[in-house]
């Protein structure tokens, strides 16, 4: 399959795939576009490996589309809200999904009203 020869929208599409393979997924999480990297991230087929990879995104909508991934493990979430912290400007969006996630632990979630609460809708 040569990825490089694609459109955009056929790499979305692959991306999207649930049966799309592992081994292409993984090629595509590294896709110099976001928005495929967005469709990777909420594929609930894609690896933990990769999630991992994806929770540091530079991209909001990345790491946004993690959070609504129904496969992303507690370890996803709670990685994904550990690297929101770090950063100078976190995403409200992404915040506010991490919030009322439901694998988020409670004591995040009093972290993130403590740290971000004129964030949170």
């Amino acid at each position: 399959m040569d990825l490089k020869n694609m459109t955009r929208n056929e790499k979305m599409d692959l991306a999207d795939n649930l049966d799309t393979p592992v081994g292409v997924l993984r090629k595509l999480a590294n896709d110099e576009d976001f928005a495929v990297r967005t469709y990777v991230a909420e594929n609930p087929n894609t690896p933990e490996d990769i999630l991992l990879e994806l929770v540091q995104d530079i991209h909001s909508n990345v790491r946004y589309f993690l959070t609504k991934n129904p496969k992303a493990s507690r370890k996803i979430i709670v990685s994904l809200f550990e690297h929101e912290k770090r950063l100078n400007y976190p995403d409200s969006d992404v915040i506010n999904r991490l919030y009322n996630h439901r694998k988020l632990p409670h004591i995040a979630k009093v972290i993130i009203e403590t740290l971000f609460g004129k964030m949170l809708v």
